[in-house]
């Protein structure tokens, strides 16, 4: 903890990590309030997994393209812009009386003008800290963002439960716009310049290291869906929160107990293999929430010290004027995997059983195992004082 108290003392750290927390809020809203609205709209979770799946595929496609242009437009007036058209979409997506294949495409204009809020942090904590001391900073903002996975989905459950699932998501809009204003307004995403690639576009995936950690990512943040989604599909409504947010209690605690102290290339799988545990414990009683609290916290202890080593990863292995597109990539990896993961799930859940889904979570996590053991040669490694080997 010493570590962390030491960073967030550092000039700009505690308000950049905490607007940039702020800003990112909706997306841990965002998943069960469209399948919640949807689903109660069009009465389908065929429909609802659809929708979500679209979103996240348009994330998928506009990542790499904003990490770029905001070298060539700036940063803040990309996260500005992007975030007044992803807002006006979902208030759409609330208020108009709309069939759900239009429901489906204005989630795929969320997910394409979606406010590249992960690839500026990312750029600028660089800026922040010394290079050594990255891979602490990287494991503080894994660390605190799983308050957006631990808050978000109990909200989330718990307006859709008492107000209607439409006010959730204007609730998710209203917090959208104003985050995304909060954190384009600080000095140093204002003044951040990024370098232009002088490279092709995709070039940066011939980084065998970027590739890995774009598969692994897609995997494990799809293995979250599988269980979000799965979840829903087997608990009533009132419990489905309550249970999902197990999975991020068990990753913040995860995080701040382990995600400094990745001192060897093996320590992302070790992490994974925690994950992987978890999530197979689940099939002792999977309609039980209690024991599926349980499993996911287990599974959670090893989630955020994994994201974070990701992001740390990247940041180690590639030069500033490249990171912005390189975490592009990554985060297209993570959405194609949890469209994918969302869409097939929400088709288990309508053609066998809620139960069934789970099973989704525990094939993603184990192929994110396979691909880390598989890349750890590879792999820099980030110590628990940050220096790089």
């Amino acid at each position: 903890m010493g570590d962390y108290t030491t960073m967030i003392r550092r000039p700009g750290v505690l308000r950049i990590v905490t607007s940039q927390l702020v800003a990112r809020f909706p997306f841990g809203m965002m998943s069960l309030a469209f399948v919640l609205h949807i689903q109660h709209i069009t009465h389908s979770y065929t429909y609802a997994g659809l929708a979500l799946g679209f979103e996240t595929a348009g994330v998928a496609i506009s990542g790499p393209l904003l990490g770029r242009w905001m070298g060539a437009f700036g940063a803040s007036r990309m996260l500005v812009t992007t975030a007044l058209i992803s807002t006006a979409a979902i208030f759409a997506i609330a208020l108009a009386p709309v069939p759900g294949e239009v429901l489906v495409a204005l989630c795929l204009v969320v997910g394409l003008s979606s406010p590249p809020i992960q690839m500026a942090v990312r750029t600028i904590y660089p800026t922040l800290v010394p290079k050594n001391r990255m891979g602490v900073l990287y494991a503080l903002d894994a660390n605190l963002q799983e308050i957006i996975w631990i808050v978000g989905p109990v909200l989330t459950t718990f307006i859709a439960a008492y107000l209607g699932p439409a006010v959730g998501v204007i609730i998710m809009a209203v917090i959208q716009i104003v985050g995304a204003i909060w954190f384009a307004s600080n000095p140093e995403v204002r003044k951040l310049v990024i370098p232009k690639s002088t490279k092709k576009m995709g070039k940066v995936l011939s980084n065998k290291i970027v590739l890995a950690t774009t598969v692994m990512g897609g995997l494990l943040v799809g293995s979250f869906s599988a269980v979000e989604v799965g979840t829903v599909g087997v608990l009533n409504l009132q419990t489905a929160g309550w249970v999902i947010s197990a999975l991020s209690i068990g990753s913040i605690i995860g995080g701040f107990a382990f995600g400094h102290r990745s001192k060897t290339r093996w320590a992302l799988s070790r992490f994974l293999v925690v994950v992987v545990v978890g999530y197979a414990s689940v099939y002792f009683a999977p309609n039980q929430p209690i024991w599926m609290s349980i499993a996911w916290f287990v599974a959670g202890l090893g989630v955020a010290p994994a994201l974070g080593l990701f992001g740390a990863i990247v940041g180690a292995a590639l030069p500033t004027s490249e990171t912005a597109e390189a975490y592009g990539w990554v985060q297209t990896g993570q959405m194609l995997g949890y469209a994918g993961a969302a869409s097939l799930v929400g088709f288990v859940i309508d053609t066998v059983s809620g139960q069934a889904s789970l099973v989704i979570a525990a094939v993603f996590a184990l192929g994110t195992l396979v691909v880390a053991l598989a890349s750890a040669k590879i792999t820099p490694v980030i110590s628990s004082e940050g220096h790089e080997h």
